[in-house]
């Protein structure tokens, strides 16, 4: 499934970047360090929203981590294809996807440093529950598309 995502936090970028609810702008609410310690605050990819979907538990747009050898700049918009998602206990759940400069089929296809800091990072306020397959990613998607 491919379908655009927005780019809040580049990777490398250590500020907490966020759509505003009135959704007229991403807005900087200051450092990452101060809500996620995990490698010094610095985002391990690049982090954002798929359009035209809406997560029911927090009644925002479903996050994204776009996994990429290009360098984004907050707002930049990407077309993207799934191929995972991580299921956190709060219920803000990250779909994994790739752009076309880089192929990945499974979760399995990250290197396990990557994996680690990412499991590291996005699971330090919030449990992992698991990591799942394509299939169940697409269909949280699809259930999700307003």
């Amino acid at each position: 499934m491919k379908i655009d995502a927005v780019i809040e936090i580049p990777k490398g970028n250590n500020r907490r970047w966020h759509l505003n609810y009135a959704k007229t702008a991403i807005e900087d609410f200051g450092p990452i360090k101060e809500k996620i310690p995990v490698n010094d605050g610095v985002m391990p990819v690049a982090y954002g929203y798929l359009e035209g979907t809406k997560n029911e538990s927090e009644k925002d747009e479903i996050d994204v981590l776009v996994f990429s050898n290009k360098k984004f700049e907050v707002g930049d918009r990407v077309n993207v294809r799934i191929f995972g998602c991580i299921k956190r206990s709060d219920g803000d759940d990250k779909i994994l996807a790739h752009d076309d400069t880089t192929s990945f089929e499974s979760w399995e296809d990250v290197s396990p440093k990557d994996k680690k800091l990412i499991l590291e990072y996005f699971g330090y306020n919030h449990h992992i529950e698991s990591v799942e397959e394509v299939a169940i990613a697409e269909a949280y998607v699809n259930k999700s598309l307003i």
